[in-house]
């Protein structure tokens, strides 16, 4: 008797192997009339699919993607050995990839994964991102995908953050008690959701206590480390100085306190400065940084919790964890 095989119901129905395989996995890019068709004759065929095959076609390497910014920022540096405990323990690898913020490495370094077979991905978006096809593209794949830290709300899908809104309001309210009456924020690119939302965060500090916001004050900081220097320049020369600032990063904290002491600006009494994630090097400062204070070895922790959560159940709801964070107070406030 002649083995019945895919190649056998596709050519009867017309059609490819390939939407044959998919048709019989229920695959949803399948039209539900090819797959009655495809269900119909198989069963009449008496076939019996090759579990061999339908695990070889449906592989995946022991190996789950992380793609950072950069491995050198301290949060990306303490979360990884989170992700790796956690990984190992269920058997698993990590693939590490840095962008250097750039949205065209991010695009190819999610390609690669994916030709790569990895179980799921992890990935933190470049400040240069502002489209999101290559993470749609992830999830048509059936790929579990978890954003953490940097998030999107482009992409509907598994997240890790900390509340940027609240962690930026209660900051500044910090500086408000202290009497405090020019707060400036020093954002980082404005496509990036978190920057956007430590604004907010700001802005809705100074309205709590009545003060409306100076424009003025508000300042988008580049990455790049000489547009950073020339524009906390021109905010530190202007006659609208800040006798405070909030920054998005602790990158550019540091900055601003090492610009502010070259300007011969007494740090605090002339100038109060917060930062965000607590660098370790923070507390080499002088004065040492104060900083909000992010739990980035359970991010790690918890985004890969999250990948194997959606490996083991088949997601059917996608989980939005968001973690406490700190105000670390030190001598620059």
């Amino acid at each position: 008797m002649e083995e019945i095989t895919l190649k056998t119901i596709a050519t009867q129905l017309g059609i490819s192997i390939s939407t044959v395989s998919r048709a019989l996995r229920n695959h949803p890019d399948i039209k539900d009339s090819t797959k009655q068709a495809v269900f119909e004759l198989a069963g009449q065929l008496e076939y019996e699919p090759n579990q061999l095959a339908f695990q070889l076609l449906n592989r995946r390497s022991n190996t789950i993607g992380v793609v950072v910014p950069k491995i050198t920022y301290s949060l990306y540096s303490q979360a990884i050995p989170g992700m790796v405990d956690v990984s190992e323990r269920h058997g698993y690898q990590l693939l590490i990839c840095q962008t250097d913020d750039s949205y065209e490495k991010e695009v190819r370094q999610v390609q690669s994964l994916l030709s790569s077979r990895v179980s799921g991905i992890i990935l933190s978006v470049s400040a240069n991102t502002t489209q999101f096809d290559h993470l749609r593209r992830i999830q048509s794949k059936n790929v579990p995908l978890v954003l953490f830290n940097r998030d999107c709300e482009e992409i509907n899908c598994s997240k890790v953050t900390i509340d940027n809104h609240k962690a930026a309001c209660e900051a500044v309210a910090v500086l408000i008690q202290q009497g405090r009456k020019r707060i400036a924020y020093l954002g980082g690119p404005m496509n990036l959701q978190i920057s956007r939302k430590r604004l907010e965060g700001y802005q809705q500090a100074l309205n709590d206590a009545g003060v409306t916001p100076d424009e003025r004050l508000i300042r988008v900081v580049s990455l790049d480390k000489e547009a950073m220097i020339a524009s906390l320049n021109d905010l530190l020369d202007s006659p609208e100085r800040p006798d405070a600032v909030l920054a998005y990063s602790d990158q550019i904290a540091q900055w601003a306190l090492v610009m502010a002491k070259r300007k011969g600006i007494r740090i605090p009494d002339e100038l109060a400065i917060i930062g965000f994630y607590n660098e370790p090097t923070n507390e080499l400062l002088d004065p040492p940084l104060s900083s909000v204070s992010q739990p980035a070895f359970e991010m790690g922790v918890r985004a890969v919790e999250l990948i194997f959560s959606e490996l083991k159940n088949s997601r059917t709801a996608f989980e939005r964890v968001v973690l406490e964070s700190k105000l670390i107070v030190r001598g620059s406030i």
